[in-house]
């Protein structure tokens, strides 16, 4: 009869954890900001209430926590799959696809109402921009990363910026069920294709000549 390895109450720990950020995400997309109570995270979670208050004591540090983590996810996902595709394919556009696929799952819809919620929460709202300057420098890091080419940091962040607004734009489309946000990723698609050593040059003064 083998013995069962009892877990360590750091992998305790870290398993409650877990259970409680994906809780909470699937409440934000499913329930709303509004809707997403601890109590209910706790039951989603299966874990107590007391639980729950020792790991994250309110709504504001649960929500951050469980935002963060999502985004990390996110990030390893996008890594992953892209570093899975043949060097030749390691483009932009393909980027776009990947990331789409990302921003457009159900999961990004809790991302979207804690950013709307932030709207008229002071508290919130700090916690949202300090999650978007961290999500745009982990974004920015991979882009070096993979796109070494594009060694201009403006014009990265133009970059990054200008597609990821249009996906969030096109990801609210779809789940407002209005306009065309396929059109708009085939948008993006055709300008991240623009980018090339080539045209670098270019770019980055039409940008220059807007930012005057």
């Amino acid at each position: 009869m083998v013995a069962t390895q009892r877990r360590t109450q750091q992998e305790r720990t870290a398993e409650t954890r877990e259970a409680l950020l994906d809780a909470t995400i699937d409440c934000l997309a499913e329930v709303g900001y509004a809707g997403t109570t601890t109590r209910l995270v706790a039951e989603r979670a299966g874990v107590s209430r007391g639980a729950q208050t020792h790991h994250y004591p309110t709504k504001t540090e649960l929500v951050t926590a469980a935002i963060g983590h999502l985004f990390d996810r996110q990030a390893a996902h996008f890594r992953e799959a892209f570093t899975a595709q043949p060097p030749g394919e390691r483009t932009l556009d393909h980027a776009v696809d990947i990331l789409w696929g990302i921003v457009s799952g159900p999961a990004y819809a809790a991302v979207l109402e804690v950013t709307v919620a932030g709207r008229t929460d002071p508290e919130l709202r700090v916690v949202v921009h300090a999650m978007a300057t961290v999500l745009e420098s982990t974004v920015l890091d991979i882009q070096r990363e993979f796109f070494p080419e594009v060694d201009d940091d403006g014009l990265a962040r133009t970059i990054v910026d200008l597609a990821f607004t249009l996906m969030q734009g096109a990801a609210i489309s779809t789940y407002g069920g209005y306009g065309d946000p396929e059109r708009t990723i085939r948008l993006v698609r055709g300008v991240a294709a623009l980018v090339t050593p080539d045209t670098i040059s270019i770019l980055k003064g039409a940008i220059d000549a807007i930012d005057r």
